[in-house]
């Protein structure tokens, strides 16, 4: 009988490392997919969270209403304030809903405020704050390098304050440049809508507010009593109604 021959040690070897090989490319494979989806998931998340981001800027600044408020000292608070205080911008926004019928105004005091890594909203459930009014915190973006607001006016030029005692002459833009790290630095135009102008403590009353009250308190004229011709008139088609 032939005598049966297996495999030498040399051949085990190679079929040992074409195996190894194999399966090194396969571990590599599977880590570089894993990896892509979770690269992809993670910037989905980031994208999905800047559009929100987007969504609220767009809803806050386009709303907003030059209704000057009160902090919790009491001090009056322009209806919208730039790189003052604790918060880069601060305004009154118009448009706030409420479904449930609350007793609230639908007016919204809101603000941004960034913290070196991330951006945050504040928004008060009253206009004029007392001392134990405490903000509602959102957290719209993470990763954040930096957040500067400029304000833009109708001749073009740049502010990083207003007040109400600017009188008529307020912003119609606001520029918005965020800085982070997975788009590096986007910038935002959005345009204020046309308001009343802002008075002194930030309260707006139409502009011809005078005139109207006057107009309210002026005496209502008297209708004029009808002439003789007007009464024979009157006569006449009485007097035809009557006869059949």
């Amino acid at each position: 009988m032939p005598r049966s021959r297996g495999f030498t040690l040399l051949e085990v070897l190679i079929a040992m490392a074409i195996f190894a090989m194999l399966g090194l490319a396969s571990n590599q494979m599977l880590r570089s997919v894993s990896n892509t989806e979770r690269q992809t998931k993670q910037a989905t998340i980031d994208y999905v969270a800047l559009l929100r981001f987007n969504q609220i800027l767009d809803r806050d600044f386009s709303s907003m209403i030059y209704r000057g408020v009160r902090d919790e000292f009491g001090d009056p608070m322009p209806a919208i304030s730039v790189n003052q205080g604790l918060y880069p911008v601060e305004l009154t926004r118009s448009g706030w809903r409420n479904p449930l019928n609350l007793p609230r105004s639908e007016l919204q005091r809101v603000a941004y405020q960034f913290d070196g890594a991330s951006i945050k909203r504040f928004f008060w459930l009253v206009l004029d704050r007392a001392e134990d009014s405490e903000p509602k915190v959102q957290t719209l973006l993470t990763g954040i390098r930096d957040f500067q607001v400029v304000l833009i006016k109708a001749d073009g030029s740049r502010h990083e304050v207003v007040s109400a005692d600017d009188g008529d002459d307020l912003p119609i833009a606001i520029e918005l440049t965020i800085t982070t790290t997975q788009y590096e630095t986007l910038t935002r135009y959005i345009d204020f809508p046309t308001y009343l102008p802002m008075l002194p403590g930030g309260i707006t009353t139409p502009p011809n507010a005078d005139e109207l009250e006057a107009d309210e308190q002026a005496p209502t004229p008297e209708p004029a009593e009808p002439s003789e011709q007007d009464r024979a008139v009157s006569a006449g088609r009485e007097l035809r109604r009557r006869v059949p």
